[in-house]
């Protein structure tokens, strides 16, 4: 048969992969071996996903909703951005501001361009080594100033395992009678042990999604939404994710997230993997000249190259190319590795003799990086009226000064080098040059031409 797809994905899973990256489950280690049987339908003998009163449902989702200690809690087949749309429509209606934090994933711009929702960024700093994003916020004083604010949402963990103080956020945000969203999505499994961060709720967010197949052993597509709080409208926030996600939702997908939650109760399998990676980075500390990003949550391990001259791009290549390892993903000067309970102390010897064998041959940086991401965003236009405006695609210099169309996104992680809405500076093409050249790949953008608008602002 000619199926390219299923071809690559079958070579790819008879391959000896270390997996570092997303899925939890690492290619299939973590799941139940029978979870293709379960690929069904809505039919007498089975069950409706989506269907509130369905008592098998019912049943796993009160499950779910007792273990992260929430008022509700749900199941989702289409992954966090769904989970993402369904709390921001519970939120704000059309018209609304939302108060997202600079570094949030390009589907919360993305919703604000379908739902209509207006929106201003919390300004952060930037770390000079990581080059990461990092609290520079005085969330007070910004909602002081910003009255027209209906709900701040925020990033924690970040694509680093780095969390925010959601506990003065949240209290900042019901000062002013207003919800906290979180997208937690890296942080399902913050509720397995003691030794990891609080969860959002736990820290006073009135609602958290969660991606389930990130860490946990849930199939790509898991995630869960909790809501604690009386300021989200829970009715809305039903009907929305009723609107949002797919009226063929995937059984096995639901299945897998029912078995991760199961599975999460098992705090011994976290506290193990643990102390599998606090080891690791001792071994590193100890015998190689390799940094890492101060991080929350000790399962997600960063490596800094920042002081050689290489970058996290070309690190991420050699490891898969040479060494059969799959970070998860990289950027100019880190290199970021998701370990689940599914790996195995074999994952992490291969990952440290690869590392080992790499820095050998690495060199210093003899000068500073010169090219930084952009300076905190400002929003001159709403992504809704971007998006949906006249457009023209444009040479990268030619750009300079017009408003972008589209949101243009360096994936993995995911966040934004320009949202729809955002007037281009010479910053960002020179980042996006950058970026280009040292390996990164783009959504909404080609590499060559920028999505504007023709309307002059």
């Amino acid at each position: 048969m000619n199926t390219p797809i299923y071809n690559k994905l079958k070579k790819y899973h008879a391959s000896d992969r270390v997996p570092f990256a997303m899925p939890g489950h690492k290619n299939g280690r973590g799941l139940e071996p029978d979870l293709i049987d379960l690929d069904v339908t809505e039919l007498d003998g089975t069950l409706n996903l989506r269907r509130s009163d369905d008592e098998t449902v019912s049943s796993a989702q009160k499950l779910l909703a007792n273990l992260y200690k929430s008022d509700e809690s749900y199941i989702i087949t289409c992954g966090s951005t769904a989970g993402i749309q369904a709390m921001l429509s519970s939120a704000l209606r059309p018209g609304e501001t939302v108060l997202v934090s600079s570094d949030c994933h390009m589907s919360v711009i993305n919703t604000c361009a379908l739902c209509g929702y207006m929106l201003r960024f919390i300004p952060a700093a930037l770390d000079p080594e990581s080059l990461i994003p990092c609290d520079d916020e005085d969330i007070e004083t910004m909602l002081d100033n910003c009255p027209d604010v209906s709900a701040v949402l925020v990033t924690s963990p970040n694509y680093y395992g780095i969390c925010r103080n959601i506990r003065r956020f949240s209290e900042a945000c019901h000062k002013h009678g207003i919800p906290l969203l979180v997208d937690e999505a890296h942080g399902a499994h913050f509720i397995a042990s003691d030794r990891l961060p609080q969860t959002a709720l736990q820290c006073g967010a009135d609602a958290a999604v969660n991606s389930a197949h990130k860490t946990l052993n849930a199939l790509t597509g898991a995630a869960f939404l909790h809501v604690k709080s009386r300021l989200i409208d829970k009715r809305r926030l039903r009907a929305a994710l009723e609107m949002f996600q797919t009226s063929s939702p995937s059984y096995p997908i639901a299945a897998s997230a029912d078995i991760a939650r199961a599975c999460l109760e098992n705090g011994a399998a976290w506290n193990r993997l643990i102390d599998y990676c606090n080891d690791f980075r001792k071994r590193l500390s100890d015998l190689l000249m390799l940094r890492f990003v101060e991080n929350e949550d000790p399962t997600r391990i960063v490596i800094n190259f920042s002081i050689f001259e290489t970058s996290g791009f070309e690190i991420y290549d050699i490891l898969s190319n040479k060494f059969g390892i799959d970070a998860e993903m990289a950027d100019s000067v880190n290199v970021v590795f998701i370990a689940s309970p599914s790996n195995t102390r074999t994952d992490f010897e291969r990952l440290y003799d690869a590392l080992n064998s790499i820095s050998a041959g690495l060199t210093l940086r003899k000068e500073p990086h010169k090219v930084l991401p952009p300076s905190a965003r400002e929003r001159y236009v709403d992504p809704q009226s971007a998006f949906y405006s006249d457009t023209e695609y444009l040479r990268m210099t030619d750009s300079i000064d017009c408003i972008c169309a589209q949101t243009i996104t360096a994936y993995p992680p995911g966040i934004p080098v320009l949202c729809a809405g955002e007037r281009i500076t010479p910053s960002h093409i020179l980042y996006l040059r950058h970026l280009k050249n040292i390996g990164a790949v783009f959504t909404g953008f080609d590499g060559t031409k920028i999505p504007v608008t023709t309307k002059s602002y």
